[in-house]
């Protein structure tokens, strides 16, 4: 069980590290509400965008052991506009024995192309 403890410890750590760096007005939130004691958004604001409640991201955001599942996580990797590789990155800490979902490749060409391609 401590593994686990910490894995959601660096989950929370790594999720305050991305809130911490994107502003208000990258996210596209006009008017930021009072002035800022903190860098980057509030957890509320990320929960806003992410569409989940404040006080589940917070416990996300604490290490707590929340079960997320992979909707929540790539709304909240959406919400706070993850890298492709930061999104990866999320995802191992979310779940490491997942297996990574793999986009097939259309290897079929569009017969209109082959004539362009000859």
């Amino acid at each position: 069980m401590g593994s686990d403890s910490s894995r959601f410890k660096v989950l929370g750590d790594y999720l305050r590290s991305r809130r911490n760096r994107l502003q208000p007005e990258q996210a596209g939130l006009s008017g930021s509400y009072n002035q800022r004691r903190t860098p980057g958004l509030r957890r509320e604001e990320v929960a806003l965008l992410a569409g989940v409640s404040a006080t589940y991201y917070t416990w996300l955001e604490q290490g707590r052991e929340v079960t997320a599942s992979r909707d929540i996580m790539e709304n909240i990797g959406r919400a706070l506009q993850l890298t492709p590789d930061e999104n990866k990155h999320l995802m191992e800490l979310w779940n490491p024995s997942e297996p990574e979902q793999v986009s097939s490749i259309n290897t079929v060409l569009n017969p209109q192309w082959q004539d362009i391609i000859r």
